[in-house]
């Protein structure tokens, strides 16, 4: 990480954790609507995209601790920021789009 990076990275928390409360929001609004339409409880999908979105969290936490303190330096290589960062906020995103897109896809469409 650059220094730039690094002073600003409570910035990317702060936008993780928001997009954590997002879905947790969709996943309650989606839970109702579903109840309303009797409809079966894909909403609990969204708890497997939180759990990858926390993880991304979690790990660009650790990530950032590792970067200012320039140790262990395993941390701060792209393989590991790849496979415990960026895949699973990807597939988290990705889960928690399908779903909403299931359940509010008709907005969509509706003139």
């Amino acid at each position: 990480m650059k220094d730039v990076e690094i002073l600003t990275s409570h910035l990317g928390t702060a936008l993780l954790i928001g997009t954590l409360y997002l879905t947790w929001l969709l996943r309650t609004l989606s839970r109702r609507m579903g109840e309303v339409t009797r409809m079966r409880a894909y909403f609990r999908g969204f708890d497997l995209g939180n759990a990858l979105i926390l993880t991304a969290t979690l790990t660009y936490l650790l990530i950032c601790s590792a970067a200012l303190s320039q140790q262990p330096v395993a941390f701060l290589t792209p393989t590991f920021q790849l496979i415990a960062f960026y895949i699973p906020l990807a597939l988290g995103l990705a889960f928690n789009l399908g779903i909403t897109l299931f359940y509010w896809g008709w907005l969509i469409t509706e003139r």
